[in-house]
């Protein structure tokens, strides 16, 4: 079977009489599902992120972090009775955030605090200061846990979601 052929044909019988390899829908599916995990993940673990490094208190950091970072111990098995790439999406995105938020928080609590104060002296609110000050110097932090967990939900829909697309 040749590459182009491999990569854009539709049907996958390798154990018919004619085998035909075609991996178009697989490929096309896990990345469908990985752009809606992505679009539920990346907002909400940004939004938790910059919570918990510009607005928590420490006591609440602590107790928040954790508790956060346990659902990334769990594996990420779609199997809905009713299995469409929305549902799929939604479920992967929803265990992505904690990587996203976690390793984005880290990023920002990273950025040096003279680098908040200026923003302080300068008339910016919190709020702004984290937009605009935090989040662009922690963008190298933000982009690594975005790939990081692409890569998850990639990999996770990759082993669970093929056997029930059909």
């Amino acid at each position: 079977v040749s590459a182009i052929e491999f990569l854009t044909s539709t049907t996958w019988t390798p154990l018919f009489d004619n085998p035909q390899y075609g991996i178009a829908p697989l490929l096309t599916g896990t990345f469908m599902s990985t752009l809606v995990a992505l679009s539920v993940a990346v907002p909400l673990g940004l939004l938790v992120a910059i919570y918990l490094s510009e607005f928590a208190s420490a006591r609440t950091r602590e107790t928040i972090k954790p508790t956060l970072e346990l659902p990334a111990a769990v594996p990420t098995v779609v199997e809905l009775p009713s299995f469409n790439l929305l549902s799929a999406g939604m479920v992967m995105g929803l265990m992505i955030i904690p990587y996203i938020a976690s390793l984005s928080e880290d990023a920002m609590r990273a950025v040096p605090r003279s680098m908040r104060e200026g923003s302080y002296a300068m008339g910016a609110t919190r709020l702004e200061t984290a937009f605009r000050v935090v989040v662009p110097a922690a963008v190298s932090g933000v982009v690594g846990a975005v790939i990081l967990g692409m890569s998850r939900a990639i990999g996770d829909f990759a082993v669970a979601g093929h056997t029930e697309l059909k």
